[in-house]
């Protein structure tokens, strides 16, 4: 790594480490304050050592590999009146991350954050917290997400501030995110971060751009519809606006997204929709173009074209079924698209099966991938942009998770 490039990883850094000691300082003093008034509050503290296997026959040359996943903790607050979460991650010394040498060198926070409960219906939450947008607290069952995460629409977690009301089967929220996930260790020049952002891209990205997300709004509505004691449906609006600030050429475009979805749970049966729609401008220089825009995460960053609509549609059931030690199986499949408006870009598609169960002390996950032009799947830095090499590739992960 550079030094130059390492001195600007610390600054930036350091700004958001100090971003979230304040979230948990915070924390202790809604911990001070419930200690003294509300009896019912208490830390809990827990974590996770996960293992994955990973095949990947597309690769050259193919991978066939056991490899320790991520180390994790995590800590809890909860009283009637104060909560708190945190959660750090550490990858390394392992497959993908076998580049590094060391378990920890690359790691970052997934979340941390403090809220205040006004009411049973009104709350406010502060820090690195989840964007509430499209299906909550996320758009499938699977392990690895669906292209919505890809494109920097699932399972985003930005520094700012958001309100909930929730009455009934009407759940309101209202966020802003002055600031993203952040840039914390690893080797990339700015994407060692657990959610995928808007980033500066590495020198591997060809035709890569060094944008910042800044001033994310975002507004969701949901509402359930009862059926029965054991069928329900919920259906939602989600919708956001940023600025996209260009590190080149100093100037601001915007990003906006919309988003409709649908959550069916009619007994042991789940069916997941969403449609989303995704418009960014950014103010790149002219020999990089308007087209795409570098997301990042998990150390790596990649590009996505700039305008498209996803699809997605996730199908699950809860087994009614135990032998031994095995049980909670929950099989499930997903299917989801990026749909790229520029001509002669190949949209990213991703088909997902597989099946998730617990083995004693064990949360398993063994599902099947098949992508094309899909970054995680053999087209990393320019699948979701202009597109890879427009095959269906296939690979087949498991995940051995231990959680305390």
């Amino acid at each position: 790594m550079k030094i130059g490039t390492t001195n600007r990883l610390s600054c930036k850094s350091g700004l958001f480490a100090s971003a979230v000691m304040g979230c948990i300082a915070l924390s202790a003093s809604a911990a001070s304050h419930a200690a003294g008034d509300d009896v019912d509050g208490a830390w809990t503290f827990g974590g996770a050592i996960r293992a994955r296997y990973d095949y990947r026959p597309y690769a050259d040359p193919s991978v066939s590999r056991i490899s320790l996943d991520v180390i994790r903790v995590k800590a809890n607050y909860e009283s009637s009146s104060w909560f708190a979460a945190g959660q750090y991650r550490f990858y390394g010394g392992a497959y993908p991350y076998d580049y590094t040498n060391d378990v920890g060198r690359i790691n970052f926070p997934e979340f941390a954050y403090a809220g205040f409960k006004f009411s049973p219906e009104h709350r406010i939450i502060a820090g690195l917290n989840q964007v509430p947008f499209g299906l909550l607290p996320y758009a499938s069952n699977t392990f690895y997400e669906t292209m919505a995460n890809v494109v920097g629409l699932e399972d985003v977690h930005n520094l700012g501030v958001k309100y909930q009301y929730k009455s009934g089967p009407l759940d309101l929220q209202l966020g802003f995110y002055p600031r993203d996930g952040g840039n914390w260790t690893g080797t990339s020049s700015d994407s060692n971060r657990y959610s995928v952002n808007v980033v500066d891209a590495d020198g591997y990205v060809t035709g890569g751009s060094n944008n910042e997300e800044q001033n994310l709004w975002v507004a969701r509505a949901a509402y359930t519809f009862s059926h029965s004691e054991r069928a329900s449906s919920e259906v939602g609006l989600s919708a956001m606006h940023s600025t996209l600030r260009n590190r080149d050429t100093r100037e601001d475009g915007d990003r906006d997204a919309y988003a409709l979805h649908y959550l069916g749970q009619f007994d042991r049966f789940r069916v997941m929709a969403e449609v989303a729609r995704q418009d960014m401008a950014p103010r790149n220089p002219g020999a990089v173009g308007m087209d795409t825009v570098t997301f990042g995460a998990f150390d790596g960053s990649f590009n996505v074209a700039s305008k498209g609509t996803l699809y997605s549609v996730d199908l699950s059931y809860d087994v009614d079924w135990k032998w031994r030690f095995i049980s909670d199986v929950k099989p499930y499949v997903n299917y989801s698209v990026y749909a790229k408006d520029k001509s002669g870009f190949k949209d990213s598609e991703r088909l997902l099966a597989g099946v998730q169960f617990t083995a004693g002390p064990l949360y398993i996950y063994t599902e099947y991938r098949l992508g094309r032009n899909d970054p995680y799947t053999g087209d990393f830095t320019q699948g979701a942009g202009a597109g890879g090499e427009n095959k269906w590739k296939r690979s087949l992960y498991m995940n051995f998770g231990y959680y305390f």
